[in-house]
């Protein structure tokens, strides 16, 4: 089984690993999600976020470790279509998982744009696995 716009997966698979590579750096992935959390000023101060505590700081490198070597294994192998479906699948977790936060948690208001991203990259993904059909 083939996917038949590779490209398509690709950009998206590229972009999720910039996006995600400084979580996977101790000490900057802290620094990384206060900035996004803040929308880099936007919505607030990054530094009110920090410092983070330890075990966030864990989780989120955790996080940012499998995050870039999932992204990576995309980029490089973006015909691969279970694993396409299964980015799809984990990106509307995803949102569902964020508008959670939103909607019951009053998490950060900028958190709205990481819903739109993550359902805008599983509709380019799907319209791409949908191509090979």
């Amino acid at each position: 089984m083939r996917v038949a716009q590779p490209t398509r997966v690709r950009v998206v698979a590229t972009f999720d690993l910039i996006v995600t590579l400084p979580m996977a750096v101790p000490g900057l992935a802290d620094v990384y999600v206060a900035g996004l959390l803040s929308g880099f000023g936007w919505f607030g101060d990054p530094a009110e976020g920090l410092p983070m505590p330890q075990t966030a700081s864990i989780f989120i490198v955790l996080a940012g470790i499998l995050a870039v070597l999932w992204n990576g294994c995309r980029a490089a192998y973006p015909v691969f279509a279970p694993m396409v479906i299964g980015d799809i699948a984990g990106r509307i977790a995803v949102a569902a998982a964020f508008l959670f936060f939103l909607l019951c948690a009053q998490a950060p208001l900028v958190l709205g744009a990481f819903v739109v991203t993550e359902l805008v990259g599983a509709v380019i993904e799907a319209s791409a696995l949908r191509k090979n059909r």
